[in-house]
């Protein structure tokens, strides 16, 4: 038996002391780490303009979530984990093409509205400047992130939307992308004009869905509950016009593209296809000078930088957002 004299007990005492206060500090360090990293995460930009555009997507999707629950009862909450209010159904009548549950998702995400605002500041828009946006209704998540971004850097939109949609985007009837802006409106959140309304799908004129339906009666009666400005079009080459004329009526510094649209991208996909994801800034060789070469194409001419929303993947690594992997839901 080890039997220690006052004076070493003493000693030891003091060590044991000396070594739990190593402990208490090391243990306070951690604290300090897991509280900052935590704080990292929950403010994920560097620039606290990308963040508030977070902050108000947030608010956004919160009503959207507790709206879209009182309008469509059923609807099957699976398909939305993260209850955004932005991630429809598959198969419905506005649903014009198939689509990617998991690239629905990821634009929902909060944290896109940041990813946004950061692409427009690189694009070097201004307090007070107008934006174009172009919009289908197939990636709903980027489009509130667009939106939130342009309230938050106090940016002037005209801002033109169509109603098709690919699968699991603002494919469900009683609740419209128009109809979620009305609902934001209402609750003070945000209030959003949309300066004009078309159908969508082929030709802008939604032709057929995915069901092989014929679907302009539905979308003529939504227009039909609509105070916007509402265009169906004869042809593409008319919704073309009408387009370039209203983002004409401003001064528009910045174009933001979300979805697919042959409107933006041009009647050729594939040429469309290859485009860069995220910003793009002029200069960029563009094509000859065509009625459907793309409103991308237009902007880029003119030397306005264009910001494409299209291949999801690519914009959640310019930021570092998560994207979910894996198969398709089966609910």
């Amino acid at each position: 038996m080890l039997i220690l004299s006052i004076k070493n007990q003493y000693e030891f005492l003091l060590s044991v002391r000396r070594d739990v206060m190593k402990v208490g500090t090391m243990k306070r360090i951690f604290l300090c780490l897991v509280l900052a990293l935590a704080a990292r995460s929950a403010c994920a930009f560097e620039d606290a303009r990308q963040n508030a555009a977070v902050d108000l997507m947030r608010r956004c999707e919160a009503v959207l979530w507790e709206e879209k629950l009182r309008r469509v009862p059923d609807f099957d909450v699976r398909l939305d984990p993260d209850r955004t209010g932005l991630v429809g159904e598959e198969f419905t009548a506005l649903a014009t093409t198939p689509g990617s549950w998991h690239d629905k998702r990821a634009a929902a995400q909060p944290e896109m509205a940041g990813a946004l605002a950061g692409y427009l500041i690189r694009a070097g828009v201004r307090e007070g400047d107008w934006i174009g946006i172009n919009a289908t209704s197939s990636y709903p998540g980027f489009t509130m992130a667009a939106l939130c971004a342009a309230r938050t850097l106090k940016l002037n939109t005209v801002f033109v939307l169509s109603y098709g949609a690919s699968m699991y985007g603002g494919t469900l009837p009683q609740f419209t992308v128009p109809v979620m802006l009305d609902a934001l409106r209402e609750r003070g959140v945000m209030d959003v004009k949309i300066d004009a309304l078309t159908p969508g799908g082929m030709d802008d004129r939604m032709r057929r869905n995915v069901l092989d339906e014929d679907v302009l009666p539905l979308v003529r009666r939504l227009m039909s509950e609509r105070r916007e400005t509402c265009m169906i079009p004869a042809d593409l080459r008319m919704s073309m016009a009408f387009r370039q004329m209203l983002f004409a009526a401003k001064p528009i510094t910045a174009f933001i593209s979300c979805g697919g649209s042959w409107l933006s991208l041009g009647r050729s996909m594939e040429e469309g296809a290859v485009l860069p994801h995220g910003l793009i800034m002029p200069p960029w060789p563009v094509k000859p000078k065509t009625w459907d070469r793309g409103l991308i194409m237009d902007f880029l001419e003119k030397g306005v930088p264009c910001i494409h929303l299209l291949f999801t993947k690519g914009v959640c690594r310019d930021w570092d957002l998560p994207h979910g992997t894996g198969p398709e839901p089966n609910f």
